[in-house]
């Protein structure tokens, strides 16, 4: 079945009532035009339609012609719409964010924890080498323009991020403190178009080894939003981070496996 072709032609007033009173028993062609209010060579048409793109069956009957659902053919439209209905993590990702909008906050509290399986030095390095921090650092359908960040307090630190549309978004901050390959706290705030920060942002990143790998702990707080704009980018915060991380545990795993 051509699912674009069974759509459009269901989709069409008098073929979409022909489908719904064959979805209760087969007709004739004479009943379909009788309920219809139709001609019956204009139902003929309508059927026959119908029947090249694989809905309606038409079986001879001595000197009747009856019409029936092909059921078979309905139940391959039905799971492909039941594919369209099946959420996505983008859909997910977008109702967690559109919670967070609802709230309004202009702060943000956010811890998020993951059991990674990679040691912590390569866990650390995957923070502190913007290489390696490039090939993560982005939500999903971003990618990494610039990247920038040391494992040094005072170090710069930026990300540039495009959207699938071109548009791109900045943040930078600098390296606030270092702990041993072990603690690293920064500042990535976003940036507005005149270059001054629009809110403050700072990361807390902990690790800490674990069977096989490292437990990795998040913690970001935000403050400062002051309008709508800001307010729906504050909401993003966590959404955007899980899916960063996400990424990073997609990356590791597969340089471990």
């Amino acid at each position: 079945m051509d699912v674009q072709q069974a759509v459009a032609a269901i989709g069409e007033p008098t073929r979409f009532r022909i489908v719904t009173l064959l979805a209760e028993r087969p007709h004739t062609v004479g009943e379909l035009a009788s309920h219809l209010g139709a001609l019956q060579p204009q139902t003929t048409k309508h059927l026959q339609l119908l029947e090249s793109v694989g809905v309606v069956r038409i079986q001879r009957l001595g000197r009747r012609r009856l019409a029936a659902l092909d059921r078979d053919a309905l139940a391959e439209l039905a799971e492909w719409m039941r594919g369209l209905a099946a959420d996505t993590p983008d859909d997910l990702a977008l109702a967690r964010y559109a919670e967070a909008a609802r709230s309004g906050g202009t702060t943000a509290d956010v811890r998020l924890e993951r059991t990674l399986t990679a040691p912590p030095e390569t866990v650390w390095r995957a923070w502190t080498d913007a290489a390696e921090a490039a090939r993560w650092w982005a939500p999903r359908h971003f990618s990494v323009v610039r990247c920038a960040i040391a494992p040094r307090v005072g170090a710069p630190v930026e990300l540039v991020l495009r959207e699938g549309d071109g548009a791109e978004y900045a943040s930078t901050g600098t390296v606030r403190e270092v702990g041993d390959g072990r603690r690293l706290v920064f500042e990535l705030s976003p940036i507005g178009p005149d270059g001054r920060p629009l809110f403050e942002v700072v990361v807390e990143a902990d690790l800490e080894p674990a069977d096989g790998g490292t437990t990795l702990t998040v913690h970001l707080t935000a403050a400062g939003a002051d309008d709508g704009d800001t307010t729906a980018m504050l909401a993003g915060l966590k959404p955007g981070w899980m899916q960063q991380l996400d990424r990073l545990e997609h990356l590791l795993a597969g340089e471990t496996r």
